[in-house]
Parts: structure tokens; C-alpha cells; sequence
């Protein structure tokens, strides 16, 4: 991957996000547009209690 690429996908890093529009290097609009367009992911989440223990019924690991 070329240093402009690498650069070109931390436009979307939510670490960056603020900065980015700061400077101009986003636009709101065009944040808002990528974000509408992500998947939901929510029924791939594995929730687990701060012991490290799983906490789904349906576990089997």
C-alpha cells in the first residue's frame, strides 16, 4: 500500500475525524454520507463481564 492510500483510509479513522474536519480535509456532509452507508454489525457483538467471562446463553467456546 502506497503512503497515499495509507493516508487516503485514515480519513475515515475516528481518531482523525475531528481533526479532519478542522482543517477542511472533510466535509460534514460527506462524514455523515459514510457513516449512513456502514453496515449495522450490532447481532455480531459478543457482550462479556469485566471478569472476562461470557455472558450469552448460547455460548459454546
Amino acid at each position: 500500500m502506497s503512503l497515499a492510500d495509507a493516508n487516503k483510509n485514515l480519513k475515515w479513522d475516528i481518531r482523525l475525524t475531528e481533526r479532519n474536519l478542522n482543517v477542511g480535509d472533510l466535509k460534514t456532509d460527506e462524514l455523515k454520507k459514510h457513516l449512513e452507508q456502514l453496515p449495522d454489525l450490532a447481532s455480531n457483538v459478543e457482550t462479556f463481564t469485566m471478569d472476562g467471562k461470557n455472558t450469552s446463553a448460547d455460548d459454546s467456546h
